[in-house]
């Protein structure tokens, strides 16, 4: 009995990370734009928005910002 309630209890506290992750990353590049991809620099991040854009598969509109859970990764935020 101790160990399920053990178990539950991370288990909620792990989806409620979870969710004010997801919540702070979302609500910080606002509605309308979209996760494309994770990169190794801020570099590679406007390479790949631009080649993106050039080749008409999103918007010229994109956005590359830190991933806050892990510091030297960047995400690409686009609008289609």
């Amino acid at each position: 009995m101790r160990t399920r309630i053990t178990t539950l209890a991370v288990t909620a506290v792990a989806a409620a990370a979870m969710v004010l992750g997801a919540t702070s990353t979302a609500s910080a590049v606002g509605s309308g734009y979209t996760l494309r991809g994770h990169y190794a620099s801020q570099a590679d991040c406007q390479t790949a928005g631009a080649a993106g854009a050039a080749a008409h598969i999103w918007s010229p509109l994109y956005i590359c910002n830190p991933y806050a859970a892990k510091p030297g990764v960047y995400e690409l935020w686009v609008r289609y």
